[in-house]
């Protein structure tokens, strides 16, 4: 007989050195750890961010003097375009939650890892390859986007051959905030460890939680307007397009029920975040855990309702304005808390 084979103690292994049935990078871009999916997250969002950073200063070039001198027109308006959805829909809405919630919201409800890491992977996979097209559609189509990055009907359905890869961009990015959303709040749900009540959560996970309701409730809205747009294009059906029947002011609410929630994923991670920096470097518990625990989810809430405060002059009549007013206002008490 032999000596036995040691077998290592894989949990004594860090995840930057564990090794699975690939190596090198596929070891990463095929991995399902939450840890090497929270730093592929940051890692893309610091390139793209690069990337729209380099398309707002060729835009700042060409405004030092009046008439075109770098680029036109038609390209200035593409790269407007192309760089907001980058730093909108690459950097900022993603941001925190995907990067260091991914990364950190497991070890702070002492699960090994999200509840579903495959869907974890594939939200990556999805936020790589929109944030491809999204660049792509900038110089391929013989049409560059050129409508903002709001996509405005009927402007966006008139111009730019390229309007369709931009908005389908725009539903695959969806689509991985989707996934992300679900696997937080699931894994807040099920993975919790034993004792590791609600009212025992860090309060940057309480931020994850109310942020994972959004994406999963607001995001479908946006996305199924973006493929409403790209049908409307190419099949002639009159959904935004007033000369066909149509409604833009219907476009403006679908655009608006997703993006002001999304002002909401952006800021409630960070907000989660200083909560548990200060607390922990003044060596303090927080005050007023409970009202900062609530207050997430009242702003998630209450976030939701006041969309039409974007559109006041498009119409609206005076119940609408006073009733989103009145919501815009209630919104900023949670807030303050």
């Amino acid at each position: 007989m032999g000596n036995p084979v040691a077998v290592p103690d894989v949990t004594q292994v860090s995840f930057y050195e564990a090794r699975g049935r690939w190596s090198g990078i596929f070891a990463w871009i095929f991995s399902t750890d939450h840890k090497r999916i929270g730093l592929m997250y940051l890692l893309l969002m610091v390139c793209f961010f690069a990337v729209g950073m380099s398309l707002g200063f060729v835009m700042r070039l060409e405004l030092f003097s009046s008439g075109p001198d770098i680029i036109s027109a038609q390209t200035y308006n593409a790269l407007f375009t192309v760089h907001g959805v980058i730093m909108i829909f690459l950097f900022v809405i993603p941001g925190l939650s995907a990067s260091l919630g991914n990364f950190f919201l497991p070890l702070h409800i002492g699960a090994k890892d999200v509840v579903f890491p495959r869907l974890n992977l594939l939200s990556w996979w999805l936020f790589l390859t929109g944030s491809i097209l999204a660049v792509t559609s900038l110089f391929t189509g013989g049409g560059t986007p050129d409508t903002g990055w709001t996509f405005y009907a009927p402007y966006s359905l008139r111009t730019g051959a390229n309007i369709p890869l931009a908005t389908f961009a725009v539903f695959v990015l969806g689509f991985s905030s989707i996934l992300t959303g679900l696997n937080f709040v699931t894994t807040i749900h099920r993975m919790r460890a034993p004792g590791m009540t609600f009212m025992r959560m860090p309060l940057f996970t309480w931020a994850l939680y109310a942020t994972g309701w959004i994406q999963v409730v607001a995001t479908p809205v946006v996305g199924i307007t973006m493929v409403l747009l790209i049908v409307e294009r190419w099949l002639g059906i009159g959904v935004f397009d007033p000369v066909r029947g149509g409604d833009p002011i219907l476009y403006q609410h679908l655009f608006w029920i997703y993006s002001h929630p999304a002002v909401y994923v952006m800021i409630l991670p960070p907000m989660g975040v200083i909560s548990e920096m200060i607390s922990v470097h003044a060596r303090r518990t927080i005050f007023g855990y409970k009202f900062i625990a609530f207050s997430s989810l009242a702003i998630a809430l209450f976030g939701s309702l006041v969309w039409a405060h974007h559109m006041f002059v498009s119409g609206e009549s005076d119940t609408a304005n006073f009733v989103f007013s009145f919501l815009t206002m209630i919104v900023a008490i949670p807030s303050a808390v």
